[in-house]
C-alpha cells in the first residue's frame, strides 16, 4: 500500500482506530468491568480528535456489549471478557426466535469482533509465517477472480466468495483461541450462505479485494493498528451491505 492510500483508511477510520484501543484496554483489563471510561471531552484529547469519533467509538464498544452507555453519565464497562460476549450473541442466536436481520447483524458482529481481535493478536504468532501464506494465497485467489468477475462470470464469483470465507477463517483460527474459533465454525457458514444472495457490483468486489491485499501487507509489515482499521472498514462496509439487504423489520414497521 502506498504512503497516500494509507493516510486515506488512517483518516477514514479514526472512530474505529479510538474504538479498537478502547476495547483492547478493556479487554486486557486495564479498564477493569464496572469502572467508568474518562468523559467524551477527555478521550477526545486524549486521542487528539473531535467529540464525534469518540461517541461513534462508544456506540461501537456498547454494540459488541463492552460498554453501557447512559445519558448524562460517562460510560461504563460491562465486560472484560471478549468470549463472554461473542458467547452471549451466539446463545441468542442460536437459542432465540430472532427476525433474520436481527441474525445477519448478529453474525457480523460476531465475523467483526474475532476478525478484529485475530488481527490485533497477529503479530504475536510463532508461526504467523505460515498463517500468512495461507492469507496472501485466498488474497491472490480473490485478485485473480476479478477480471473474470466483471465479465459476469458465475464460477469466479463462487471462487472470490469461496476464497474470502477462507480468508477469514484462516485469519480467526490463527489468533488460537479454541472458544472463539470453535463459535466461529459453528455460525460462519450461516453468514457465508447469506452473503451468496448478496448482490455486489464489480466495483465493489476489485475494492474488496484490493483491501484484503492491503491487509495482508500491513500483517506481514506488522502494522497492526492499520491492520485492524483495515479489518474493521472491510467488514463494516460488508455489514452495511448484509443491512441493506437484510432491513430491520421493526424499523420498516415504523414507518408504516
Amino acid at each position: 500500500m502506498d504512503k497516500e492510500v494509507e493516510m486515506e483508511y488512517i483518516a477514514q477510520t479514526k472512530t474505529a482506530r479510538v474504538a479498537a484501543a478502547l476495547e483492547e484496554m478493556i479487554l486486557d483489563k486495564r479498564i477493569k468491568s464496572g469502572s467508568f471510561l474518562p468523559s467524551q471531552q477527555m478521550l477526545a484529547q486524549k486521542f487528539n480528535t473531535s467529540s464525534r469519533p469518540i461517541r461513534e467509538a462508544l456506540k461501537l464498544l456498547e454494540a459488541k456489549g463492552l460498554v453501557v452507555i447512559m445519558q448524562g453519565r460517562r460510560a461504563q464497562v460491562r465486560s472484560n471478557s471478549l468470549n463472554q460476549y461473542v458467547e452471549s450473541i451466539s446463545t441468542s442466536i442460536v437459542n432465540s426466535k430472532i427476525s433474520h436481520a436481527k441474525l445477519m447483524r448478529n453474525l457480523m458482529q460476531v465475523r467483526i469482533t474475532v476478525a478484529t481481535s485475530a488481527a490485533r493478536e497477529f503479530t504475536r504468532l510463532e508461526n504467523r509465517e505460515e498463517y500468512l501464506a495461507q492469507l496472501w494465497s485466498a488474497s491472490h485467489r480473490m485478485e485473480a477472480a476479478v477480471p473474470s468477475i466483471l465479465h459476469k462470470d458465475a464460477q469466479a464469483l463462487k471462487n472470490f466468495n469461496n476464497a474470502e470465507a477462507e480468508f477469514h477463517r484462516t485469519l480467526v483460527y490463527a489468533n488460537g483461541n479454541q472458544i472463539l474459533s470453535t463459535i466461529y465454525s459453528n455460525l460462519s457458514p450461516m453468514l457465508d450462505t447469506a452473503m451468496t444472495s448478496i448482490k455486489f457490483t464489480p466495483s465493489q468486489m476489485e475494492k474488496r479485494s484490493k483491501d484484503y491485499t492491503y491487509l495482508c501487507e500491513a500483517l506481514q509489515n506488522g502494522q497492526t493498528d492499520l491492520a485492524v482499521a483495515l479489518v474493521l472498514v472491510t467488514l463494516t462496509t460488508l455489514e452495511k451491505k448484509v443491512m441493506d439487504h437484510y432491513p430491520d423489520e421493526d424499523a420498516i414497521a415504523s414507518y408504516a
